[in-house]
């Protein structure tokens, strides 16, 4: 049976989180777990003195966390990579393999020369079974590059990299058996990442421009607070309109509701390809999914069940982690993803 034998390392625009675990995927055991501010540009930036000082971060994480291992899997951003479900002709993998190139250029708006194509068979598409669904996800070569070495600069031994959306579906619904046909909606700083998986298989990928900043910079706006202040206010009123007779809510709606929108559309895009596995569930998770109100407000605008997602469950905690830890699970979910792959 293969060893949890790395940490997993999500490197955020806002902060650095990290967690490692032993045992196994069937029975992981929590290790330790940290976070820190991301500095400056953190790995957006080309420039080196950015790059160090990412590296210095990660560095300074894994000695306050006193991980055990030096083995590390991390998360590319979904912003700066293209991941899609595309049909194509019901070949066979080999032909897929051969294939995948050819279609990759029709959905990756840079040259497929400047990417790194991976891709997984999904299924057969519904009422065509002509056509098989496949996940193409194509990260660009520069970008990869510029992770590799802050990593190695870290001092760290990579293990390999993935996206954000398979760590975070591999921590809130793979790993419980007999998950219903579930959203995910993974609130980040400057994007949300939707993703929908049935039968634990990853379904439909979007990634939508919007995030917990834009939606503190809208309460900034509306209320004149400095960004600081206007974070401290969205993480303590949110969306519930009894505080505060609803300004800070009613500064927040108009740029939440650009992802409820295109969450929507995502629903009716997904069951018109998939009629007969309809979504039961949505879960919500990263930083910005614990403000208050926004549980009661999505349920009602999706007319579903809506669920704070916990990358803890099913793992086993010592008595003595932090109450705080265990709180802040959501913006966790990446980190708990990357060290749960069995490598």
């Amino acid at each position: 049976m293969p060893a949890l034998n790395h940490f997993g390392l999500d490197i955020g625009t806002h902060s650095i989180k990290a967690v490692q675990l032993s045992g196994s995927f069937e029975r992981p055991n929590f290790v330790s777990a940290g976070q820190i501010p991301s500095p400056g540009k953190g790995l957006v930036s080309e420039s080196p003195v950015d790059q160090a000082a990412s590296a210095d971060a990660i560095k300074r994480l894994h000695h306050e966390a006193q991980f055990t291992t030096d083995k590390v899997i991390t998360a590319l951003p979904e912003s700066q990579i293209f991941t899609r479900v595309i049909e194509m002709p019901n070949l066979k993998e080999s032909e897929v393999a051969n294939a995948i190139g050819w279609e990759a250029e029709q959905y990756v708006p840079i040259p497929i020369s400047d990417v790194r194509l991976d891709w997984q068979i999904l299924s057969k598409a519904n009422n065509n079974q002509n056509r098989i669904e496949v996940l193409l996800i194509a990260a660009p070569k520069l970008l990869i590059d510029r992770y590799l070495k802050v990593l190695r600069q870290a001092g760290l031994s990579v293990v390999s990299l993935e996206t954000e959306i398979t760590a975070v579906v591999r921590s809130l619904v793979q790993k419980l058996e007999g998950a219903p046909t579930t959203l995910v909606i993974s609130i980040g700083a400057s994007t949300t990442d939707l993703s929908i998986v049935s039968a634990g298989r990853i379904s439909f990928t979007r990634s939508v421009g919007t995030g917990g900043l834009a939606l503190a910079r809208g309460v900034a706006q509306d209320l004149g607070f400095e960004l600081d202040q206007a974070e401290e206010y969205m993480k303590t009123y949110g969306l519930d309109s009894d505080q505060l007779e609803g300004k800070v809510m009613q500064a927040i709606k108009p740029i939440f509701d650009v992802v409820v929108n295109e969450t929507r559309r995502a629903l009716a895009f997904y069951a018109g390809k998939h009629a007969e596995i309809p979504v039961k569930r949505v879960v919500v998770t990263g930083g910005t999914a614990k403000l208050p109100g926004l549980v009661i407000y999505l349920a009602e605008a999706l007319g579903l069940e809506v669920q704070i997602a916990d990358p803890w469950q099913g793992i086993n905690l010592p008595p003595n982690v932090s109450q705080h830890l265990r709180e802040e699970g959501p913006s966790y979910a990446v980190a708990t993803g990357l060290a749960l792959k069995e490598t």
